[in-house]
């Protein structure tokens, strides 16, 4: 089962800066960047070609983690629920948004054991579907029996 999960809703702009997205959705995100901008990897000094170590498009972030050990959610998915009613009642600006641009949904989660069983409800789906965005995900499988 996932014990611990977290997503980001993601928007990556060619056109809006940092400050336009937050004013369009009305949200402030968690991690953000403007075009040229340093990367956190550049930030830190490292060594990259100009794509690792500056934005190349504008990122602006929503983030949340979730530990699933609520008895009543065993889903998998309580950091994409939670993501995305934050952002649903702005679903309609996420749509201008991907004029020139793109909005992504990252999840990933760890798993207890060697299979990383998860349940997307049929609710949550549909709000994604509202959203229009794509999910990317990724299980992290622990050893059988171990709490990663």
């Amino acid at each position: 089962m996932i014990r611990h999960n977290r997503a980001s809703l993601c928007v990556y702009s060619d056109k809006y800066s940092v400050a336009q997205i937050t004013e369009m959705l009305g949200l402030e995100p968690e991690r953000s960047g403007d075009i040229g901008d340093p990367t956190p990897s550049g930030r830190a000094g490292r060594n990259l070609t100009p794509p690792y170590a500056r934005y190349q498009r504008t990122f602006w972030c929503l983030h949340e983690d979730a530990d699933d050990t609520d008895a009543e959610d065993q889903t998998g998915f309580s950091a994409v629920r939670k993501v995305v009613d934050r952002v649903l009642p702005v679903a309609h600006k996420l749509a201008d948004l991907r004029n020139d641009g793109e909005t992504i949904i990252w999840w990933s989660g760890d798993s207890d054991s060697t299979q990383g069983g998860f349940v997307l409800e049929a609710d949550l789906l549909a709000k994604i579907s509202v959203l229009g965005c794509h999910l990317y995900g990724t299980t992290f499988l622990g050893e059988e029996g171990s709490a990663t």
